[in-house]
């Protein structure tokens, strides 16, 4: 094989090429071959001190950046100790992708080295999950994991990479290497009946509410809410928190989703963050538009809510909020008074967070941190604050 590669060339080579060249990762057995064949590559690997850190920081960058995130750790107890943040990921809808070393497939069940059945372990907190069979297969899983990451509503996937395999020999082939559209997510337009339909029951309704889910509380994503609202006048609010209607940086919020007459859910689930959309939290007679990439999350809906739901369709949110902002031209927006007493919900803190301090002898109150971060969240207002796995604000 006078252009041999090795599983691990092609790995590495894969991920440069796609331009996933940050690989947060902690080093490993398994995964030694990695290492060796990132040299002279573009890649860039952030070594950590715990597998679970490195899947926190892939989370994190896919956060910041809108980029598939990578996390790379060795396998056995390494996998395992990297499958739990998985499930952060996976309720933020982070799309990234674990890269986890395995036990050599010719040794399975032999008592191979730290043998585990690690796709399995990594299945219920992920959108996928799979082990790599071949060397020659090692690109286009690659991609395929990449693409489902991004797909739909966006979230994390495993692929764990036997040894052998990543050892395994191959001929330099063009079939090794997968097109840049391969990686690309698959898209979900929105129906223009569906559109046509949502806006008729917008401009109708005297009290409408758009709540996005996290894949529209992106930087970019955030600005699409904006432009949403300002199309049709309905207030497009993203939420993203677990705390749900309690979440503290939606200030009032509660008592004004309370009032709503229509709520319009674009990819942000019906859930317990909603309370289950049922009294007192919303009102009994509200309807709901539900418009999500997952089917499952559209049937769930229709089980809870029956009649109330008065209009669905699987749609990516991004690309539904873009034909919504496209075809409400002419038509009649949500009143004014409504959005000002939104907005102003939205805004409400509590007179008393001003002047908490305290008790002295060198403690804190945490509203006194949280004042300090909010000075510089004034002043950079786009990119965003990620604490323990978990966005808590807006940071430019």
């Amino acid at each position: 094989m006078a252009n041999a590669l090795r599983g691990a060339d092609v790995l590495a080579r894969t991920l440069e090429r796609a331009g996933l060249t940050t690989v947060f990762t902690l080093s490993g057995n398994h995964i030694m071959a990695v290492f060796d064949a990132a040299l002279g590559t573009g890649l860039r690997l952030i070594h950590v001190r715990h597998e679970g850190a490195a899947v926190h920081m892939a989370d994190a960058w896919a956060r910041l950046t809108g980029q598939c995130g990578i996390a790379m750790v060795t396998g056995g107890p390494g996998h395992a100790n990297a499958v739990g943040a998985l499930v952060t990921a996976q309720a933020a809808e982070s799309p990234l992708v674990l890269l986890s070393g395995h036990a050599a497939t010719a040794e399975l069940g032999r008592g191979a080295f730290q043998e585990l059945r690690q796709a399995d372990m990594a299945a219920p907190a992920t959108k996928a999950s799979w082990t790599a069979r071949s060397a020659a297969e090692l690109g286009q899983d690659l991609a395929r994991a990449v693409r489902i990451a991004t797909s739909g509503r966006p979230g994390p996937v495993h692929l764990s990479l036997p040894s052998d395999v990543l050892d395994e020999l191959v001929d330099d082939d063009p079939s090794l290497w997968p097109q840049p559209a391969e990686f690309s997510p698959d898209a979900q337009p929105l129906p223009a009946a569906a559109a046509e339909a949502a806006l008729t029951a917008l401009t109708a309704a005297e009290r409408p509410l758009i709540l996005a889910g996290p894949a529209l509380c992106t930087a970019p994503g955030r600005s699409l809410l904006a432009r949403l609202e300002a199309a049709t006048g309905a207030p497009a609010i993203g939420m993203e928190s677990p705390r749900g209607l309690n979440d503290p940086a939606l200030g009032a919020f509660a008592e004004t989703v309370a009032r709503a007459d229509l709520i319009l859910l674009l990819a942000k689930p019906h859930d317990f963050t909603l309370r289950f959309a049922e009294p007192p939290f919303v009102d009994a007679a509200c309807r709901l538009i539900v418009f999500d990439p997952d089917p499952a999350l559209i049937e769930r809906a229709a089980r809870e809510k029956g009649a109330r739901l008065i209009h669905r369709a699987v749609a990516d949110p991004a690309a539904a909020a873009e034909t919504l902002i496209a075809r409400s031209a002419g038509k009649r927006r949500a009143p004014e008074g409504w959005r000002g007493e939104v907005e102003a919900a939205l805004r409400y803190r509590p007179e008393a967070w001003r002047t908490l301090e305290g008790a002295g002898g060198g403690r804190l109150h945490p509203i006194e941190m949280c004042r300090a971060i909010a000075a510089v969240l004034e002043k950079h207002p786009d990119a965003v604050l990620v604490c323990d796995g978990g966005e808590i604000g807006q940071w430019a």
